[in-house]
């Protein structure tokens, strides 16, 4: 089955085939008197072989000597005429690793959804044609046969009519993930998207991960939220607490990340994006329009337990220190600093070290935005902050 499936009709190398059925063989599959573990895995490279070449894929199996030819054929006709009509797979043709996803993510669920009530009725069929074949000679068995068959007979209609309403709501599903990915990286995502990566791709997709991120970054994309008036060659820094308590939102805290970052890059700004906990992790650096999205999927390796205070005036001074130090020649910059009521356990009121941050924010012309994210009832007023938000604010911006 191996085999078979390295030999999908797909422009893709071998090595990135291989990366990709992993996340295939991750999905136990277990045998049974019907189906079996390959006949499962059968199902799934016929829908990503149609999805690669369309109708001429049946004849492949059609001329073939291939067990389970009858519903192969079948789920290709239905896959086919809805796919064909619906799409034109015009969707689908940019992208051998796309279709790969969306194959995987329709097999996955109808797997769970529809094939254990198939397989239910296989072996009503099989117990069906034994007695057919030994109990089948006078009337009274005749008329057990009659109603057996009409049970098997609705009992596949109902199957097949779950099956077309599944498809319907399943596809739909696998179309709207996909194409937030596209909008939140661009379609390129699927070439650029490292090995290591896929399997966090894939459950994101299927936690609909990305539709979310999608919705709190369209929120988050207003010239209200994020115009500063910064000349071309200005900073964002964006400074975000990776405690386990900050980990509940944070596809709130992605979607505004990829706003800010989109828009630095549409005004020629400079991007850092600064995860801190107990010490300040590795930042991630982007130079105007050149953006490694693999980092995205780092980001929520990196909450932990915080073992001591959080050192927030380490945080904004080094925040400082990258828009002095600067990617650029600017005189201007933007920190947004993402926290929750921690920052008052430990709060930086040092009357030297707020006059130094005054005088440099009005010298540089910084603003510094505070997105905070905790318990209302325990936020106090922030020195240092030119703004306060808190996600019920972030959700009016129209």
């Amino acid at each position: 089955m191996e085999e078979l499936l390295l030999k999908n009709p797909s422009s893709l190398s071998a090595e990135r085939k291989e990366a990709l059925l992993k996340l295939l063989y991750s999905e136990q599959c277990t045998d049974s008197i019907i189906l079996k573990s390959d006949d499962f895995y059968l199902f799934f490279h016929d829908i990503w072989s149609l999805f690669e070449i369309g109708e001429k894929y049946e004849s492949e199996i059609v001329d073939g000597d291939i067990r389970l030819k009858e519903w192969r054929i079948f789920i290709l006709e239905f896959f086919s005429a809805r796919n064909l009509d619906k799409l034109n797979f015009e969707y689908l043709t940019n992208s051998s690793v796309k279709k790969f996803f969306i194959a995987l993510y329709i097999w996955k669920k109808i797997k769970r959804e529809y094939f254990l009530d198939m397989r239910k009725t296989l072996k009503i069929e099989k117990f069906n044609n034994e007695f057919v074949k030994e109990q089948a000679d006078n009337q009274v068995n005749k008329d057990i046969y009659h109603e057996m068959h009409l049970k098997i007979q609705n009992n596949w209609y109902l199957n097949l009519f779950k099956f077309n309403s599944i498809y319907d709501r399943i596809f739909e599903e696998a179309l709207e993930e996909t194409k937030a990915v596209e909008l939140l990286f661009g379609d390129t995502i699927w070439e650029t998207i490292s090995n290591e990566n896929l399997k966090k791709l894939l459950s994101y997709i299927e936690s609909r991960h990305f539709s979310e991120v999608l919705f709190w970054k369209t929120k988050f994309q207003t010239e209200q939220f994020l115009e500063v008036g910064l000349d071309p060659n200005s900073t964002y820094v964006f400074c975000v607490q990776k405690d386990i308590s900050m980990k509940r939102s944070l596809t709130l805290q992605k979607g505004l990340a990829l706003a800010v970052s989109e828009f630095s890059q549409k005004h020629e700004h400079n991007f850092v994006f600064l995860p801190f906990i107990n010490a300040i992790d590795q930042e991630m650096i982007t130079h105007k329009d050149t953006t490694d999205y693999n980092y995205y999927f780092e980001l929520d390796k990196s909450f932990g337990l915080k073992t001591e205070p959080i050192n927030y005036k380490g945080v904004i001074n080094y925040a400082f220190t990258m828009l002095k130090l600067e990617l650029s020649h600017s005189s201007s910059g933007k920190i947004y600093l993402i926290c929750n009521e921690l920052l008052f356990d430990d709060f930086p009121n040092e009357e030297d070290w707020i006059s130094a941050v005054t005088h440099y924010k009005k010298l540089k012309n910084i603003e510094i935005v505070v997105i905070y994210m905790g318990d209302k009832t325990k936020l106090q007023q922030i020195w240092f902050a030119d703004k306060i938000l808190i996600p019920q604010q972030l959700a009016q911006f129209k």
